[in-house]
């Protein structure tokens, strides 16, 4: 299924015609019409107004993976997100940099690695500087 399929099944879902999607997003209806016929690719301001208005979930509307919409341990995920992009003030880029990071297997054990140290656990520094040796010879 492809995106136009996917908000034609939303408008559907949300028992709304593409006006009244259009006039709740403030969108232009022809909008809505060209992502049905996958004319055009959702835009920023349609992704976010869905999310605000709807909790439609984006990953769902992208790329089919998914529910369709938001539950709220997922939107309590998005939250945690934004606060911690925030703290640490961390660009879009950089963010998602971070939560590429987060998922790979070699990362995730460094991380962990971290943690034990900040817990007094020197044998996990020895392990640490390790893989930060074999991560410095990759990229030297």
């Amino acid at each position: 299924m492809n995106i136009g399929k996917r908000v034609k099944e939303l408008k559907g879902a949300l028992k709304l015609t593409s006006s009244e999607l259009a006039k709740k997003l403030e969108i232009p209806v022809r909008t809505i019409g060209s992502y049905e016929r996958n004319e055009a690719q959702p835009g920023p301001k349609f992704l976010s107004a869905l999310i605000e208005n709807y909790k439609v979930n984006i990953n769902w509307l992208l790329t089919g993976k998914g529910s369709m919409f938001l539950s709220s341990k997922t939107e309590a995920d998005m939250s945690y997100m934004a606060d911690l992009k925030a703290r640490l003030n961390l660009s879009d880029e950089e963010m998602q940099g971070l939560i590429d990071l987060l998922d790979s297997d070699a990362s995730r054990e460094m991380v962990l690695k971290f943690i034990e140290i900040r817990k007094g656990n020197k044998e996990a520094l020895d392990g640490l500087i390790c893989n930060l040796q074999g991560i410095k010879a990759v990229y030297s």
